[in-house]
Parts: C-alpha cells; structure tokens; sequence
C-alpha cells in the first residue's frame, strides 16, 4: 500500500467518519464570511447613482400597480417610449428601502452574492478537491467585485450558479436540462434582462451536444431534446408583463454605441491598474502550463467567449467569474487528481475535508443564527448615505430654500438621486437617451464649442446641477445672466438671472 492513502472526492463529498463536529460545511462557512465582509463596506454597494432611479421606478410600479410604457421621469422625454425588464427586482428593491432603509438594500446585496458564491463552492466540491474548489470561489468573488452594487442584477447571481450548474450536470449525464429548470427563466426575466445569458449558454451547450453525439440518431435525438428545452425556454421568458418585447429588450437596450461607452461598467477593463480578470487570466495560464491541462473545444470556445464580454465590457467580469468554473470543473477534477497523486492535495485537503461535507441541520442552523446576527447588527447601526459624490443632498436643501424653479441641467450622476428626490432631470442612468442626445450632453459638459450655450436655451434651462470637476461650471461662471447659488465639494448650482433665451 502507499505510505500516503489517496482521498478521492467521494470520500470528502460523503463520508460521515470525519465530518465536523457542529456540522458546518465549507460552503456556508465562506457564504458567511463573504456575507460579513460585504456588510462591513456598507455603503459601498450604494455607490452607483442608478439604485436611487430604481428605487424610484419600483416604487412608481407599486403605486399604479403597472409596469411604465413610456418616461415619466425626466422632462427631456416625456411620454417617450420606455418600459423595465427590471420590474420584480425594482419592487423588490423598494420595498426593502421602505422597510429596512439602506442597510436592507445592502443586507440584501450581501445575501444574495455570497449564496451566490456559497452554491458555486458546492457544486465545485463534486468534482474538485477543496482547495482547487476554494480558489476558483475566490477568483469569483474577485471578479464579481467590480459589479457588487445593489442594483436589480444582484438578485440573479445565485439564479445564474444554479442555472449553469444544473446545464453543465445534463450534459454530464448525457441529457437534456429537466423541465423544472425551465420556470427560473420566468424569475430571472421578471428580475433583470441578463436572462438572455442564461438562454445562450443553454444554446451553446446544445450546440456542444449535439457536436459531440456518437451517431446521426444520436445527434437527432440530442438536437429534439435540447430544442424542446429551449422553446420552453423561450416561452417562459415571454411570461413578464412585457411579453415579446421584453424578449428583444435586452438586445434594443445595447444598441446605443456612444451612450454605453461614456458608462464605467461599460467599457473594457483599465490594465494601467491591476484588474481582477488579470488574476484570473494568469491563474488560469500558470494552471494550464504547469499542469498540461486538457479540456474540451467546445468547453474552450464558451470560456474564450465570456472571456471576450469580460474583456470588452467591465460588467461581465461577474459572469465569467461565476460560469467558467463551472464548465471547466468535470473536465479538471481528474486531471488535477491525477497529477497531484493524491499527495499534494490530499495534505492540505484533509485540514478541510470535514467541511467540505455537506452541512448537517444543526449546521445549518447555526449558520442561520449567525447570518441574523450579523444582520441584525447591520439593521440596528444602520447605514450612512447622506454625503457622497453621487447625492447632492444639500445643493438641493439651497434650491429648495431658493424656491428655484424650472428645468435642470444636471450631471449624468445625479440623474438618479434628482429622480428620487420628485425632480426631473435633463439626463439618468436608464439606456433611453439615445446617441444623438448624450452626445450633444457629453460635448456640453466638456464644454465644448457652443453646445452649453445652445442646449440650456433649447430646453429653458433655470438652474444647473453639476460637480465641481466638470468643464461646464467654469464657462458657467462667465456666460452672461447665470451666477453661482450655491457651491460644495460635491456640486454647484447655477440660476438664470434672466428669462431663458431662444
């Protein structure tokens, strides 16, 4: 017999001999830890100006009892046409908000990203040893990092790791996805319009089964079976109160050019800092030369692909975090099984291997009570969110003090925050504006030419609410029959003396 016995994956995932003695397991120990060290940045995934407009907008849903068909926020494009694939998320966000304050959105955020990552490390532990397992969990959560904000796609994430998980188990097995996956797309339609991801990776590997079926009855019966799957895909995905429309929404959404590429989670990583898909990268090359991994093309091709998205948009970093794991997973158990020999791994795997078994009730029990402790705490401190760059609270408090009336030509970050505080703003986070319209924005704003000048005659402009940063205030300070009101770290506020010009 070898000196050192081989611990192989069923051992861990299974055996009761050496389980934890209070019956925790290693999912819900790092589901509780990225949970706590989410809620210790607290206002940090408050940072984003389009919560506030969504708040807005679900709390508008829950007035009318309907979901909007045209803008009735900004006084730019009144009665311009405009609807929310967003519609449950933002209900439900508003909701917490009204119950809980901030600190419920936060809780909120915090929960759903770390069962997010909690199942990922579950479903990983099938076919990884725990230590492999635990770094792909932490790459996760490193590239889910620049997203982590409470907006409505934070409700998806644990939606996303169940989804591609039960895809990558059918083709494991040989079979198309169950019928009873089919009712999540309904969820995660109502909830976000990154569904049309979880449908294209079905597609893609439909495509793989059917590539890979042994004989043309095979390939027949695969492309039946994963084409049923899929039209009952797409049926459910109808089922929102937008119906067919909310299908292409996604799609019209991104048409905008110009718009998307002014927006931060828009556009590609910045490499003159260290990006998290640069980790990522690296640790997935030192893998593939130091271990000589094998995987499938068609594997290759889905990860090469989310690779690509996170590449050229920084938002996606989250979805190849969370999927590629999970695609590569089958394919490198054994090979990193099989290269260590059951010596390296077994070592560091055995510290852990107790945990790596599943939670038993009073396990999970405890971690229930520690979550709601944690929770708690967090809900009686609350969270401060009342001074930041995005929330012009007091140059507001000046106005209102002023009794300035009229239209407002407010900076794109401050849209959102105008919406929740009953104004109508020139411009907000929703993708409707089209290009024409930011770019005639963005040029006033950079001062540029005589775009300014033009746009605050064309729409009446009484007031503007910009930050002190932007090239706009300085021409403001000099253009004739506008003066300062009020002015902050944060944002100045400039009034017409005058009646508008035309």
């Amino acid at each position: 017999m070898d000196s050192v016995r081989k611990v192989s994956m069923a051992d861990i995932a299974t055996s009761g001999r050496d389980r934890s003695r209070i019956g925790l397991s290693l999912p819900l120990v790092f589901g509780l830890l990225f949970y706590t060290r989410i809620l210790l940045v607290g206002g940090g995934v408050l940072v984003d100006p389009d919560t506030y407009w969504h708040i807005a907008v679900g709390h508008w849903i829950i007035a009318h009892g309907a979901v909007p068909r045209s803008d009735v926020f900004s006084f730019t494009m009144p009665g311009a046409p405009w609807t929310t694939p967003e519609w449950l998320a933002e209900v439900l966000i508003a909701g917490l908000y009204d119950h809980f304050d901030w600190a419920g959105l936060v809780a909120a955020t915090a929960f759903c990203v770390a069962a997010a990552l909690a199942l990922l490390l579950r479903e990983l532990l099938r076919s990884l040893a725990p230590i492999y397992a635990m770094i792909a969990t932490a790459l996760a959560w490193d590239l889910a990092q620049s997203h982590l904000l409470a907006r409505p796609h934070m409700f998806t994430s644990p939606i996303l790791v169940v989804w591609v998980a039960a895809l990558v188990r059918a083709r494991g097995a040989d079979r198309a996805p169950s019928p009873w996956l089919v009712p999540l797309i309904t969820l995660w339609a109502n909830l976000h319009g990154s569904f049309m991801l979880g449908i294209g990776l079905a597609g893609l590997l439909a495509g793989e089964a059917v590539l890979t079926a042994p004989n043309r009855p095979e390939r027949l019966r695969t492309a039946r079976d994963w084409a049923i799957f899929g039209g009952l895909c797409v049926a459910a995905a109808l089922l929102t109160p937008l119906g067919v429309e909310g299908l292409l929404l996604p799609f019209t959404l991104t048409q905008p050019s110009f718009a998307l590429s002014v927006l931060q989670e828009w556009r590609s990583p910045d490499f003159q800092q260290l990006q998290p898909v640069e980790l990522w990268i690296m640790a997935i090359l030192a893998g593939a030369f130091s271990f000589g991994w094998r995987l499938p093309p068609t594997r290759v091709a889905i990860v090469l692909l989310l690779l690509h998205m996170a590449l050229r948009h920084l938002r996606y970093g989250e979805a190849l975090g969370f999927v590629a794991p999970l695609l590569l997973a089958p394919a490198l158990g054994p090979q990193l099984k099989e290269r260590t020999g059951g010596r390296a791994a077994s070592l560091l795997d055995r510290a852990v291997a107790a945990l790596a078994k599943p939670a038993t009730l009073p396990g999970i029990a405890l971690t229930g009570a520690l979550l709601l402790v944690v929770s708690a705490a967090l809900l009686r401190g609350g969270v401060g969110h009342q001074r930041d760059a995005i929330t012009p609270a007091a140059a507001l408090a000046a106005v209102d003090a002023q009794h300035v009336k009229g239209p407002v030509f407010n900076d794109y970050d401050f849209g959102g925050y105008l919406i929740f505080r009953g104004f109508k703003p020139f411009i907000d986070g929703r993708y409707f504006y089209g290009d024409a319209f930011t770019k005639r924005y963005v040029e006033a704003t950079l001062a540029e030419s005589d775009r300014l000048p033009q746009l605050l005659a064309e729409y009446g402009i009484t007031w503007t609410l910009l930050p002190p940063s932007r090239p706009a205030v300085a021409l403001l300070d000099h253009l004739p029959s506008w003066r300062r009101l009020y002015a902050d770290d944060i944002a100045i506020v400039h009034v017409r003396e005058g009646p508008p010009a035309h």
